[in-house]
């Protein structure tokens, strides 16, 4: 796990103070070596977090035996033995950067087609002065990226882009509709105008000042496995077993210790219990616990740590504390994020007690219909297309006059959504400002932010059943955009490597298709993913009242820090971007108790502020 930069297109001299500023943003994503290279033409660097053989042999940026290439690449291969063992080539480490780069030699850009893992890489043919770059198939690790003139900037984050001086920094309209939107912007767009995420399950090809991507995995094949809907469900609940097991297992490949976050809830306990059936050695786990009982989960997660007889730790986190953490956090932060405190700070509690990587129990809810939106489009669907009418459309618009309710508002966005379908309901049930109040707070009344990306998956995503339609949705947004992108930067940000298990592509692509009668049967939540793990999930478990990871942001926003608050919400006011008046306004109404102005809304406009100051724009 790392961080990467490049610059291609610039001479040598040129090139070396921008790189070495670029690599020396990220050091705090690989603390033990950081190193550059630059010649004419290419310049690249590396921060390193050693995880897999961990000698000098393993640093970067990494050259062939030949000389030819030389690559930077953070992540992990999981499955990198097993190609190493197709490979014939004279291995000079035990590296999965090298079993990697020996595959790209053999196989061409066609490499990643062998790759089970979590990546983002980048190597330079010195030959062809062709560079080709790559993402993993689900977008577990970040790459951002800017075309100045002909010249390509790389990064794993986007502070390290803005580091290299080469672009400017001016704020995309959209994108901030996006985050206002949803929390966050939409892939492949970013914050700043002229810098771009790689897409998921992408690469390509830079060559004389040309970018050329591809997809190369699609989420949902064009035409779906008859042998999994036409599959027994004690065959399909075996299958989940094995792929789970699988996957846990391969993510416990590492030269360090491999640890995992407990809550004590259904996925961090059945990966817990998955890694004891597949290690005899110590197993560390950690939690957090709050002094509220309300929120305090502790209980459940000691539980499963005295069941598979794990090292357990449970940190207690005082409102205190976390209020005394938020200027870091602000610091850290590379992209505006309202909800990645939370993994901030557990990572931060882990990483203290020396622990290099831990399993993360992200996806499940995702992937068996965890969350209530699930079931809302389940019960829609039939009638999605039918409600989205002028006539429908002008009775709930009636309707909100007569009895102006959020819901109702939500509604009426839906019936007038051009998008349709899913795509239209995903949006609505995952918006938090509504579109007129996003254009109420903006000065340009015109911007529409962005859709989703990779269209094709949504489409194939028709031939499944509602829940795995609406997995393909969450897959492609809130998950990819929010999640995975908190976890990457929050955990990174304490040069900790979380893995998660859950998002083994081949564990994907199957329960997605699997039947949505075997995922909910009303009895137990996540009925499959429970019914094929039981042996680790004990009924307290299963059963227990669902808690999620809160803390009372009403009242600190309402106390503790409302000064803090009103002087962000000031400062975004002043800016050409916003209407100051109409921002003034929210911030006045939801002081006065409006229930249609909630603590998100205005949380989302601190954060958003405090990273504009933080990065100078």
């Amino acid at each position: 796990m790392c961080g990467i930069t490049g610059i291609i297109g610039l001479k040598k001299e040129e090139s070396i103070a921008k790189i070495q500023a670029m690599t020396d943003a990220l050091a705090h994503r690989g603390p033990d070596v950081g190193a550059i290279f630059a010649e004419d033409g290419i310049a690249m660097g590396h921060r390193r977090l050693s995880i897999i053989d961990l000698s000098v042999l393993g640093n970067q940026p990494y050259w062939d035996v030949s000389k030819r290439y030389v690559m930077v690449f953070n992540g992990e291969i999981y499955n990198y033995q097993e190609v190493r063992a197709t490979l014939d080539y004279p291995w000079q480490s035990n590296s999965d950067t090298e079993v990697l780069l020996a595959a790209f030699i053999k196989y061409g850009e066609r490499c990643v087609d062998y790759f089970n893992g979590m990546f983002a890489f980048a190597i330079w043919d010195t030959q062809t002065e062709k560079l080709f770059i790559a993402r993993d198939r689900l977008g577990v690790k970040p790459m951002y990226y800017a075309l100045v003139d002909n010249t390509l900037v790389f990064g794993s984050e986007l502070r390290s882009i803005l580091a290299s001086g080469l672009v400017a920094r001016k704020l995309n309209g959209d994108s901030i509709y996006d985050y206002l939107s949803f929390l966050a912007v939409r892939t492949p767009y970013t914050l700043v105008e002229g810098i771009f995420q790689l897409p998921p399950a992408t690469a390509g090809w830079f060559e004389a000042g040309t970018l050329t991507l591809n997809t190369y995995w699609n989420l949902v094949p064009e035409t779906i496995d008859k042998t999994i809907t036409n599959a027994s469900y004690t065959e399909v609940v075996a299958t989940v077993k094995d792929l789970f097991e699988k996957s846990v297992a391969s993510r416990m490949v590492a030269d360090v210790p491999v640890a995992a976050f407990l809550s004590g809830g259904i996925d961090s306990s059945a990966i817990v219990g998955a890694m004891r059936k597949h290690t005899d050695k110590p197993i560390r786990t950690f939690s957090i616990g709050f002094e509220e009982k309300q929120f305090d989960e502790s209980k459940y997660a000691q539980l499963i740590a005295d069941k598979n007889k794990t090292e357990h730790r449970n940190f207690i986190l005082t409102p205190t504390r976390l209020l005394q953490e938020l200027p870091n956090y602000f610091k850290k932060m590379d992209t505006p994020r309202i909800d990645g405190v939370n993994v901030y700070m557990v990572s931060q509690f882990v990483a203290g007690t020396g622990t290099k990587v831990a399993m993360s129990g992200l996806g499940g809810d995702e992937l068996f219909a965890g969350y209530t939106g699930f079931k809302r489009w389940k019960k829609l669907m039939p009638f999605a297309e039918l409600l989205q009418n002028k006539f429908i459309a002008a009775l709930v618009g009636l309707l909100l006059t007569l009895k102006p309710k959020r819901s109702f508002a939500k509604l009426f966005d839906y019936c007038q959504d051009s998008t349709r379908g899913l795509l239209s309901f995903y949006n609505n049930n995952r918006r938090i400002f509504l579109q007129k109040e996003v254009r109420a707070i903006l000065k340009d009344k015109n911007i529409q932010g962005h859709s989703l990306h990779q269209k094709i998956d949504l489409n194939n995503a028709k031939q499944l059943e509602p829940y795995g339609q609406y997995s393909v949705a969450e897959l492609k947004g809130y998950t990819l955009d929010v999640l995975l992108t908190d976890t990457d930067l929050m955990s990174m940000a304490w040069a900790l490597e979380l893995r998660e298990p859950f998002f083994d592509y081949k564990f994907v692509s199957y329960v997605l298709q699997v039947k949505d009668a075997f995922k909910l049967n009303g009895k137990t939540p996540k009925t499959l993913l429970v019914d094929a793990l039981k042996e680790h999930l004990p009924d307290a478990v299963v059963y227990r009242p669902k808690m999620g990871f809160a803390f009372p942001w009403d009242k600190w926003v309402r106390g503790e820090l409302k000064d803090f608050c009103e002087a962000s919400i000031n400062r975004l006011a002043s800016r050409k971007e916003f209407d100051g008046k109409a921002m003034i306004y929210l911030w006045n109404r939801f002081l006065k108790g409006n229930n249609e102005v909630m603590w998100m809304h205005i949380w989302s406009l601190v954060v958003l502020d405090c990273w504009l100051d933080e990065n100078g724009f």
